[in-house]
C-alpha cells in the first residue's frame, strides 16, 4: 500500500492475480461453455486482466464502505476478518454494480444466452433481478477477499 492508501503497481497485480486464482477455483466448481475468463492469467486477453486489476483497486472502497481499513502485518500471521452476511451482500452488490458498469462502458449489452464474443450476457441487470445463484458469485468473491489480502500480507481491520 502506498501512504495515499492506494495499492503499489506491484501490489495491485499480485492482488489481481489472486481474484482471478479465486475465480478460476469457483469456475472449476461451477463450469460455464467458452468462458474466455476461464483461462490462465498469463493467456487472459488484456481487457480481462484489467478487469481484474480494477476489481483489484475497488476493494479498498468497498471495504471503507462498511467501516474496514487494510495494513500490512509483518512478524506475525495475518488475522483474517469474518465479515457479517450484511456486509457480504453489501459488498457483493457493489461488486455486481462495478462489474456491470465496466461490462457496459466495454460495448457489452443484455441477452438472453451469453455470448462472450458478441459481448452479451444474461447478466447485465440489477442486483435484485439476478437469480441467486447467480449473485453467489459476486458473494464467493467477497468472502474471500480476506484470504486474497492476507496472500500478500495485508490485515482487513474494522476502522476504530
Amino acid at each position: 500500500m502506498s501512504r495515499s492508501g492506494k495499492m503499489t503497481t506491484d501490489l495491485r497485480e499480485a492482488v489481481a492475480r489472486a481474484i482471478h486464482e479465486e475465480y478460476l477455483r469457483y469456475r472449476a466448481r461451477h463450469p460455464i461453455q467458452s468462458d474466455p475468463s476461464a483461462a490462465a492469467w498469463d493467456e487472459l486477453p488484456e481487457e480481462l486482466k484489467e478487469s481484474n486489476r480494477r476489481q483489484a483497486d475497488n476493494i479498498i472502497v468497498k471495504l471503507d464502505r462498511i467501516g474496514c481499513r487494510v495494513h500490512w502485518v509483518t512478524g506475525r500471521e495475518v488475522v483474517r476478518l469474518r465479515m457479517t452476511r450484511r456486509e457480504i451482500e453489501t459488498l457483493a452488490e457493489m461488486e455486481h454494480t462495478r462489474w456491470r458498469e465496466e461490462r457496459c462502458r466495454a460495448g457489452w449489452r443484455p441477452g438472453r444466452i451469453r455470448n462472450s464474443r458478441r459481448k452479451i450476457s444474461p447478466y447485465l441487470t440489477p442486483w435484485g433481478e439476478l437469480a441467486d445463484e447467480v449473485r453467489e458469485l459476486d458473494r464467493e468473491l467477497v468472502r474471500r477477499i480476506p484470504d486474497i489480502l492476507a496472500r500478500a500480507g495485508l490485515e482487513i481491520e474494522r476502522a476504530k
